[in-house]
């Protein structure tokens, strides 16, 4: 019988107090430590991809916001809002990267988790909209940032000495985080939403504090399950494109126009795809601490734009269908004005400065010719945006497929892909 510790098993150490105790309750090591000798290999879990579908309704949710309010405010409030959901879901990625060890108590946590995200992901919509929204809100986020702090002060009874200070600085990241959230509820509107971010500052502040804490930040994570884990959610968004196209083209009664929209707007989303999978890379994650946060961070405005995009395409779908217009009650000129523009063409523009972003930190991809490209299509699409009112929706959304279509082509031609 092999003497090697199983799976969640502290090396020379208790296992958990017995049989019972070891299938139901497993000490929350590090993986990379537990594992060290089996070369484990670390993919995204049943679970990870349960968890991911919450997120996917709380994506919805900003999307509909913003495609009901395709305003500067509406914008604003959509990119605010849009990092506590993605925080959430990074502080869990992070944290499974490092000790999921898929126990009970675990594996509960995550569940109650999702149940607030879904409790999020019905108020977020409303948020600036309705005042009630904010208490639901704001508990839900709370919520999980005390389900995170007690994963990581789980970990620490188990992590060996030199690694608590570690998981104290995230434990202590997310109380904090958590209490300052709370206390918004005390003082009114402008005022809290100060305090949001000041709550979000100290929890994004937690993890480079805590790697800071450590002389070998890569025993923390699989860069593997990382890279893994981000292109799920890059799908994720990537989905509500899709899912807009749908429902665009589905209350236009397939108008000519709507339909050849939804098409653009598809090639475009395919577009999106090909040059993050194809054209992004993810070795900046193993070059150092400062790399690895770059990163990480960077791709909030890759997934922003994402979904921003998506909501830019459904307005472009319904904005090129006169009949939608006219049930809508909004006139043919103002079917598709400035607002709806930018939201389709600037999400496309927040996508391409963060892939440019992430893409240069990393190793080996100092292509200078490709930096360019990426940003001379950025700097295409903004007169396109101020003067598209001479463009229908279809001519709008089809010049901003092509755009991306050359920045496709380009790239394809002139970088090999990822090994």
């Amino acid at each position: 019988m092999s003497d090697a510790p199983g799976p969640g098993a502290v090396p020379g150490g208790d296992n958990g107090g017995g049989r019972l105790s070891g299938r139901f309750v497993r000490p929350q090591v590090m993986r990379n430590l537990a594992s060290e000798q089996r070369a484990e290999e670390r993919s995204s879990t049943w679970l990870e991809l349960f968890f991911d579908l919450c997120f996917v309704v709380a994506v919805a949710a900003l999307a509909s916001g913003l495609h009901h309010d395709p305003n500067l405010d509406g914008m604003l409030r959509f990119l605010g809002l849009f990092v506590p959901v993605w925080w959430s879901w990074m502080i869990f990625t992070w944290y499974a990267t490092s000790f999921d060890n898929d126990d009970v108590p675990y594996r509960v946590t995550y569940f109650v988790a999702m149940l607030s995200m879904l409790g999020l992901a019905a108020s977020v919509g409303r948020i600036g909209v309705d005042p009630s929204a904010v208490v639901g809100f704001v508990l839900a986020y709370s919520l999980m940032r005390l389900l995170v702090a007690g994963l990581f002060v789980r970990a620490g009874r188990s992590v060996p000495a030199y690694l608590r200070p570690f998981v104290a600085c995230y434990a202590a990241g997310n109380l904090i985080g958590a209490t300052i959230w709370l206390s918004s509820l005390l003082v009114p509107a402008p005022f809290q939403y100060a305090l949001w971010a000041l709550g979000l500052s100290v929890e994004l502040l937690g993890p480079i504090l805590a790697v800071m804490t450590l002389d070998n930040p890569r025993i923390t994570f699989h860069p593997r399950h990382i890279a893994e884990r981000y292109g799920l959610f890059t799908l994720i968004v990537l989905g509500e494109s899709v899912l807009a196209v749908t429902s665009g083209t589905a209350g236009t009664d397939w108008a000519p126009t709507a339909v050849l929209t939804a098409v653009a707007g598809f090639v475009a989303a395919v577009s999106i795809w090909w040059l993050y999978f194809d054209h992004v890379r993810s070795s900046g994650i193993e070059l150092g601490p400062r790399p690895a946060f770059y990163w990480g961070y960077g791709h909030y405005a890759v997934y922003a734009g994402i979904a921003a995009f998506g909501v830019g395409v459904q307005l472009a779908i319904e904005a090129a269908a006169p009949l939608y217009a006219l049930a809508s009650g909004a006139p043919a000129s103002e079917g598709y004005g400035l607002g709806a523009r930018t939201v389709l063409a600037g999400g496309v523009i927040l996508f391409l400065l963060g892939i440019a972003f992430v893409d240069r930190i990393n190793e080996g991809t100092q292509n200078d010719r490709v930096l360019i490209a990426r940003l001379a299509a950025v700097t295409l699409l903004v007169p396109i945006i101020a003067f598209g009112s001479l463009l229908s929706p279809l001519t709008f959304t089809v010049t901003v497929c092509l755009v991306l279509l050359a920045l496709t082509a380009y790239e394809t031609l002139t970088e090999d892909p990822p090994e």
